[in-house]
């Protein structure tokens, strides 16, 4: 069995040289990817993140987690994303979805499917210097002969087939019951056999609220951040018939009070409609022995790698601790 990967996500809730201090620190301590959300009205900019982490670090891979096609110009994010495959030396990631908090503080609405699909197409032929016919207008970057991976953000079923069809690599938030993760699994497949292509053929990430710490209450009240985040997705993505109707109906009161104004902060009003069953569901959250089984087991089920987002006030111990307890003890006995 291969190893499984770990990526390290925060949100750029901090001055850009802090976020850059967080870059380091995860190639550091062994995390195989930075990725940064994209959301410019409550975020420091993802992309100064990113191409600033490109000149502090060597070898992790640099990723948004996620951009929107919502908000950039598919000729703007081709520019944006093969500037930075030159400058870090071939390490971007472009993690891209039809959009959140960033197009919903906007007062506008997630990108549709077609539109988005289009619009990944055009981005993938111009980081390649290839002519595309968009909206009546040829575009080219003459410049760019880059093949940057594209990483499709999905959770609804059929954005997960989407991703299967067209992209390098899935990133698919549905929380971590296991039965999330097997509806993710199979849409993903259908979509990719749907081209001729094998769900191997993809590269498959889980987008994941965790926390781990010795005091497992720590840990639990230190991921509600970034689980409000898991919890929205999951619950407006996820079809009905895979939930329990308990935790369905403390979903949808979680989510009626939730404030995009808020988004991801763990001091959000709507952190503490968070309930222990919710938080189950969508995260992995607890003391590091707690974690380690919770990760095998999505692992096995065929998941390549994991993404976690720091989304605590105080990162730091707990991007140590994830990485010297939890990374380890996964990998025991992988190749």
């Amino acid at each position: 069995m291969e190893a499984i990967e770990f990526h390290q996500g925060i949100v750029p809730n901090r001055s850009v040289r802090e976020c850059v201090e967080l870059a380091r620190l995860a190639e550091d301590v062994g995390y195989k990817g930075f990725w940064v959300a994209d959301s410019h009205s409550i975020f420091r900019d993802a992309f100064m993140v990113l191409a600033t982490a490109a000149m502090a670090t060597e070898r992790i891979e640099l990723a948004a987690g996620v951009t929107t096609t919502v908000t950039r110009h598919p000729a703007v994010q081709a520019n944006a994303w093969a500037s930075l495959q030159e400058l870090s030396g071939g390490r971007a990631v472009l993690g891209v979805g039809v959009g959140e908090s960033a197009v919903r503080n906007l007062g506008l609405k997630p990108e549709k499917l077609a539109v988005f699909e289009q619009k990944v197409l055009a981005i993938k032929a111009l980081l390649k210097g290839e002519a595309v016919e968009y909206e009546g207008h040829e575009l080219k970057m003459a410049w760019s002969e880059f093949d940057v991976p594209i990483v499709m953000a999905c959770s609804g079923p059929k954005s997960l087939q989407l991703g299967g069809r067209i992209a390098d690599g899935v990133l698919f938030q549905v929380g971590t019951d296991p039965a999330f993760v097997r509806y993710a699994l199979d849409n993903i497949r259908k979509g990719a056999e749907s081209v001729g292509r094998k769900l191997e053929d993809l590269r498959l990430l889980m987008r994941v609220a965790c926390s781990v710490d010795d005091n497992r209450e720590a840990a639990r009240e230190a991921v509600k951040g970034y689980a409000s985040v898991a919890a929205g997705t999951t619950f407006a993505t996820v079809p009905r018939e895979y939930f329990d109707d308990d935790l369905y109906e403390e979903l949808a009161a979680f989510k009626a009070g939730y404030d995009y104004q808020e988004h991801a902060s763990s001091e959000a009003g709507h952190a503490k409609l968070l309930t222990d069953r919710i938080l189950d569901a969508v995260a992995i959250a607890g003391t590091p022995e707690e974690a380690v089984p919770r990760f095998r087991e999505i692992a096995d089920l065929g998941v390549d790698g994991f993404c976690w987002t720091a989304g605590m006030p105080e990162p730091e111990p707990f991007i140590r601790a994830f990485a010297e307890r939890v990374i380890p003890a996964v990998n025991e006995g992988r190749s």
